[in-house]
């Protein structure tokens, strides 16, 4: 089964396992060669991330904007790197919530390697060809934006659980600021809460 991995890191020939949000080292991979283009580019220095995508009912890729120009100002002129890999299924883990994804706990070698010289137009081309949907900030409604931004509020309170200054923070307090004065006022924030940031 191919499986697709994007990074900002040029030449692997073997994908090495990675501690990331889950506590054990994996490699991380998509079955969508589209979503795994996404982590070819980071919005916030690791170990943080920030990657506001889903799929819709058909299984297309959807990338929503939580603030204004928020795609461009990730991927604009950022160049990346698209591995593929071909694993066995016995091979793979799956994760319940995603079926999208795979890892593996061991290292695992590239079968092919992708240069993207601009992720933002490579995107875009695949907007355009309508393989991806984009979703603006300012199309979204009052209710799509503040279930995101609860999401930012929940990664918040995780971030500041481990250190009250981080990059993940910073990136908040800069980009969307009304959901960091939020936070602020309420660090005891439920973030089951639906209704609109203020």
């Amino acid at each position: 089964m191919l499986l697709y991995h994007g990074s900002s890191r040029d030449g692997l020939q073997t994908l090495q396992p990675s501690v990331a949000d889950h506590g054990k080292p994996y490699v991380y991979f998509s079955t969508s060669e589209i979503a795994a283009c996404f982590y070819a580019a980071n919005a916030v220095p690791r170990p943080h991330y920030w990657f506001p995508y889903g799929y819709d009912a058909a299984g297309k890729v959807i990338y929503t904007e939580t603030y204004p120009n928020a795609f461009l100002d990730v991927y604009e002129s950022r160049q990346g790197y698209l591995y593929t890999c071909e694993i066995p299924e016995d091979a793979q883990l799956r994760f319940p919530s995603n079926p999208h994804l795979r890892i593996s706990a061991d290292p695992v070698a590239v079968t092919r390697a992708e240069t993207i010289g601009d992720l933002c137009e490579w995107f875009l081309r695949r907007e355009s060809e309508g393989k991806l949907i984009i979703q603006r900030y300012e199309t979204l409604t009052p209710a799509a934006l503040s279930a995101w931004h609860g999401k930012v509020l929940e990664d918040l309170r995780a971030a500041a659980a481990i250190a009250q200054d981080n990059a993940f923070s910073a990136f908040v307090q800069s980009r969307m600021p009304a959901v960091w004065e939020r936070f602020t006022r309420q660090p005891e924030y439920d973030c089951s809460y639906t209704g609109p940031i203020t």
